[in-house]
């Protein structure tokens, strides 16, 4: 029993011995842990058993983890969102920060023609085109000199007394816009637009506003009709008559303007011969242009034109612009306002039509009458030319005076007679149509004149 003991006994020993020399083989050369693997199991087995408060912490987590997740990926996105914008502001920052700094105007090219307005208190617009390349070289420098600087927004002028406004087009096919102004209060302004862009300046415009006038004055004389301009420089008399009142007023005093104004006439057409020239203005309606002895030229006025002659057989009917045509009339208006009246049948005498003269007066004891030879008529004729009555205040009568202080009756080689009566400061006068017209004299020296003048003739 021994011996089967210490030979069990042995081979228990020599088990172990393998079983440890197999444990270490497999755990340093094998690299198996089998006492880690243990101890594992044995931890998840506590674990499987008692729950700890860190395990049901960590499902709390995991539960939250979604939310959390998401909120911070909304985080993130206004974030980038938010960086985004404050991009997009710096952006648009910088560009406005450019906008808002002013830049100079320089013309991309040079201008090809001009379209041009110009606009004065109390004128009619004038429309001027210019495509002359010097003419528009000059404009350009003059325009450059304004130093035009780019703006947001322009204002205009209010109440300018002069204006011009330029439509410029370019040589490489684009176009700007300028308008500018001067006030006698406000000063000067120039505004410029290139359609994406407007530029201004308060630069003085004298030297512009010159350039553009004397391309007006220039395009006036070259577009003038040159009216009756023999008969303007032989003129002495310059007779504006009212056919309306039927009275005169010599306003040769004034033929220098009178002729400016009939320069700046638009005539868009000219008719010859025989022309019916429509409907006569009121007012001032004949402008008769004489010397000492007959009629020169007439004007007559229309509401479409003004019909021009020597002679009645040989007229020329010019058609105007209305514009110019109205701004032409209000000019003779305002001329023919400054002039005294005279009965238009006596201003309108022509002293080489004159056969002779009967004369009468009643100053006297007795009432006396003389015949007078042509040239012994020539003074009364003037006088009586030149005698001035009340503008506006004719009428009509139905018969000459019973016993006038003075009686003319002027006698002309078309058998045509002009009778006057002169008495307590009235006039009549019957002319050729049979009318008899009342004028109210003034007391002036030609007043003074005419009745000293009946006053000798009548003691001869």
């Amino acid at each position: 029993m021994n011996g089967k003991k210490i030979v069990l006994l042995t081979t228990l020993i020599v088990f172990v011995v393998l079983i440890g020399l197999l444990a270490i083989f497999t755990r340093f050369v094998l690299n198996i842990d089998f006492g880690g693997e243990i101890q594992q199991s044995n931890s998840s087995a506590q674990v499987e058993e008692e729950p700890s408060d860190v395990d049901q912490a960590d499902e709390s987590e995991s539960d939250q983890q979604p939310d959390q997740s998401q909120d911070k990926e909304q985080d993130k996105t206004e974030e980038t969102t938010e960086d985004k914008e404050e991009t997009e502001d710096k952006e648009a920052s910088d560009e406005k920060s450019e906008d808002d700094e002013p830049e100079a105007y320089k013309a991309s090219a040079q201008p090809k023609s001009a379209q041009i307005t110009i606009q004065e208190d109390g004128e009619a617009d004038y429309q001027l085109s210019v495509e002359d390349a010097q003419k528009l070289t000059e404009l350009a420098g003059a325009l450059d000199k304004l130093q035009l600087m780019s703006i947001q927004q322009s204002v205009g002028m209010q109440n300018p007394t002069w204006s011009a406004s330029i439509n410029l087009s370019l040589s490489d096919g684009t176009a700007v816009s300028c308008q500018l102004d001067q006030s006698t209060l406000s000063g000067s302004k120039t505004t410029l637009s290139t359609g994406s862009k407007t530029y201004e300046s308060t630069a003085d415009i004298a030297a512009v506003k010159t350039l553009l006038q004397g391309w007006q004055e220039e395009d006036v004389k070259a577009n003038a009709p040159a009216i009756a301009t023999e008969e303007f420089a032989a003129a002495t008399r310059l007779l504006a008559i009212n056919t309306d009142a039927m009275v005169a007023q010599d306003i040769a005093g004034s033929s220098s303007q009178l002729q400016e104004a009939l320069d700046k006439l638009k005539v868009t057409d000219t008719l010859s011969g025989s022309v019916n020239p429509g409907k006569m203005r009121s007012g001032i309606s004949i402008v008769n242009l004489a010397d000492d002895t007959s009629t020169l030229y007439t004007l007559e006025f229309y509401e479409d034109g003004i019909l021009a002659y020597r002679t009645e057989t040989n007229t020329e009917f010019y058609v105007c612009d209305k514009d110019s045509l109205n701004s032409f009339y209000a000019t003779v208006d305002q001329i023919s306002g400054k002039y005294s009246a005279t009965p238009a049948y006596l201003a309108l005498m022509d002293y080489d039509a004159l056969y002779s003269a009967e004369v009468s007066s009643t100053t006297g004891g007795s009432r006396k009458k003389v015949g007078l030879i042509r040239d012994h008529a020539q003074n009364l004729f003037y006088f009586l030319q030149q005698i001035h009555v009340v503008n506006g205040k004719t009428k009509v009568e139905s018969s000459m005076f019973n016993r006038p202080e003075y009686h003319a009756d002027i006698l002309f080689d078309s058998g045509t007679t002009i009778s006057v009566d002169l008495s307590n400061g009235s006039l009549l006068v019957k002319s050729g149509d049979d009318v008899i017209r009342h004028y109210t004299l003034i007391g002036d020296e030609n007043l003074d004149l005419l009745r000293a003048e009946f006053e000798r003739v009548t003691e001869d």
